[in-house]
C-alpha cells in the first residue's frame, strides 16, 4: 500500500512538473466549434466569380452601304419641260415643238396590254407519226383560197418536231394577206410505201403586222375596223383598238407620214374608210392630218394596210 501511495504521488508530482493539463470542453465551446464549422462549410459553397478581361479579340470591318440615289434624275425631266416653255418668248409659242409637251413623243404612253394584230409565226405543226417500217419522206403543202400551192415543206427519214409557217410564200416574195382561206394537207409515206395523209382546218386572218421593206405593215379586215349602222360608217370599239396599237408604234418611232393602204369595192369607198382612221388618230394623238397620207385601192376584199417606218 505504501509503494502504490508512492507511485502515485511520483506521477502527480512529473505532471507538475511539466506543467501539463488535460482539459474537458464544455458543452457551450462545443456547439460554437460546430457552429464555426457549418460557417466554412457554407463559404466553401458560394459561386465564385472570376472578374477580367479576355485576351482573344476578333477584328471586323463592316462595309459603310454604296447608296447612290440622285433626286434631280427624276424631277430633272419634268422640271426642265416647265422651265422651257417659262423661258421661251411670246413669237417662240406658235411653235409645234413647244405647243407639243414631251410625253406625247414618249413610250411610255403605250399600251403594252394591246395585242390586237396577228404577228408571225401564222401556224406551228407537230407532226405525230408512228411507223413500225420507218419514214421514207413527209410533206407539208399550204394552200391559199383558189387551192394553189402557197408554201411548200417536205423532208425525209424522219419527222422533225414542229414546222413553223411564218407567212412567206415559198419564193419568200409574198405574205400572207387577211381575209383569204389557208389550208394545208400533211401527207407521209414509211419505208414500205404506205402513204398517210392529215388536212388541217381552215385558217382565216383578220389582222397581220409583219416587218418588210423598211416597213411596220399591219393589215386588218375593214369588217373588223367599221360598224355600219343606219347607212353610216364608223370605227367599232375593237377598230379603235386595232388603231391604238399602231398609234403606239408610231407614238415610239416619230416616223412619218404614216401611209393608209385602203382597199375597197371603189376608190371613193376606200378613201372614206381611210378619212374615219385619220380623223380618229389626228383627233386622239394631235397629228396633223397631212401626216396621216391616205392611198385608195380597188378591190372585192375590203381592209386597211397600216404601214409605219421603222
Amino acid at each position: 500500500m505504501t509503494k502504490q501511495i508512492g507511485l502515485f504521488m511520483g506521477v502527480a508530482c512529473l505532471f507538475c512538473c511539466l506543467n501539463l493539463s488535460v482539459r474537458v470542453p464544455a458543452a457551450e465551446d462545443t456547439s460554437a466549434a460546430a457552429a464555426g464549422a457549418k460557417t466554412d462549410q457554407a463559404a466553401s459553397d458560394k459561386e465564385v466569380v472570376i472578374k477580367g478581361e479576355s485576351r482573344l479579340k476578333v477584328k471586323m470591318v463592316k462595309p459603310e452601304p454604296d447608296l447612290k440615289f440622285d433626286v434631280d434624275e427624276i424631277a430633272v425631266p419634268y422640271v426642265k419641260t416647265e422651265d422651257y416653255v417659262l423661258d421661251v418668248s411670246p413669237t417662240a409659242m406658235g411653235g409645234a415643238a413647244v405647243n407639243l409637251v414631251a410625253y406625247l413623243s414618249s413610250s411610255q404612253t403605250a399600251s403594252p396590254y394591246l395585242q390586237m394584230f396577228k404577228k408571225p409565226p401564222i401556224m406551228t405543226l407537230r407532226p405525230k407519226f408512228k411507223s413500225k417500217a420507218g419514214i421514207a419522206n413527209w410533206r407539208l403543202r399550204i394552200t391559199d383560197g383558189s387551192g394553189n400551192v402557197y408554201k411548200d415543206f417536205s423532208g425525209k427519214s424522219s419527222l422533225p418536231e414542229a414546222i413553223t409557217w411564218d407567212g412567206h410564200n415559198s419564193a419568200g416574195t409574198d405574205m400572207a394577206d387577211v381575209g383569204v382561206s389557208y389550208s394545208y394537207i400533211f401527207s407521209v409515206v414509211d419505208e414500205a410505201s404506205n402513204p398517210t395523209s392529215q388536212m388541217g382546218r381552215p385558217v382565216v386572218l383578220e389582222s397581220l403586222m409583219y416587218d418588210e421593206g423598211g416597213y411596220t405593215v399591219a393589215k386588218v379586215l375593214a369588217e373588223a375596223l367599221f360598224d355600219k349602222k343606219e347607212r353610216k360608217t364608223q370605227l367599232s370599239a375593237k377598230g379603235e383598238l386595232y388603231c391604238r396599237e399602231v398609234a403606239d408604234i408610231l407614238t415610239a418611232r416619230q416616223n412619218y407620214p404614216l401611209i393608209l393602204d385602203c382597199y375597197a369595192k371603189d376608190v371613193d369607198a376606200a378613201n372614206a374608210n381611210g378619212e374615219l382612221v385619220q380623223d380618229y388618230l389626228a383627233e386622239r394623238y394631235i397629228l396633223p392630218k397631212e401626216k396621216i397620207v391616205i392611198v385608195g385601192n380597188k378591190s372585192r376584199l375590203e381592209k386597211i394596210a397600216f404601214k409605219i417606218k421603222r
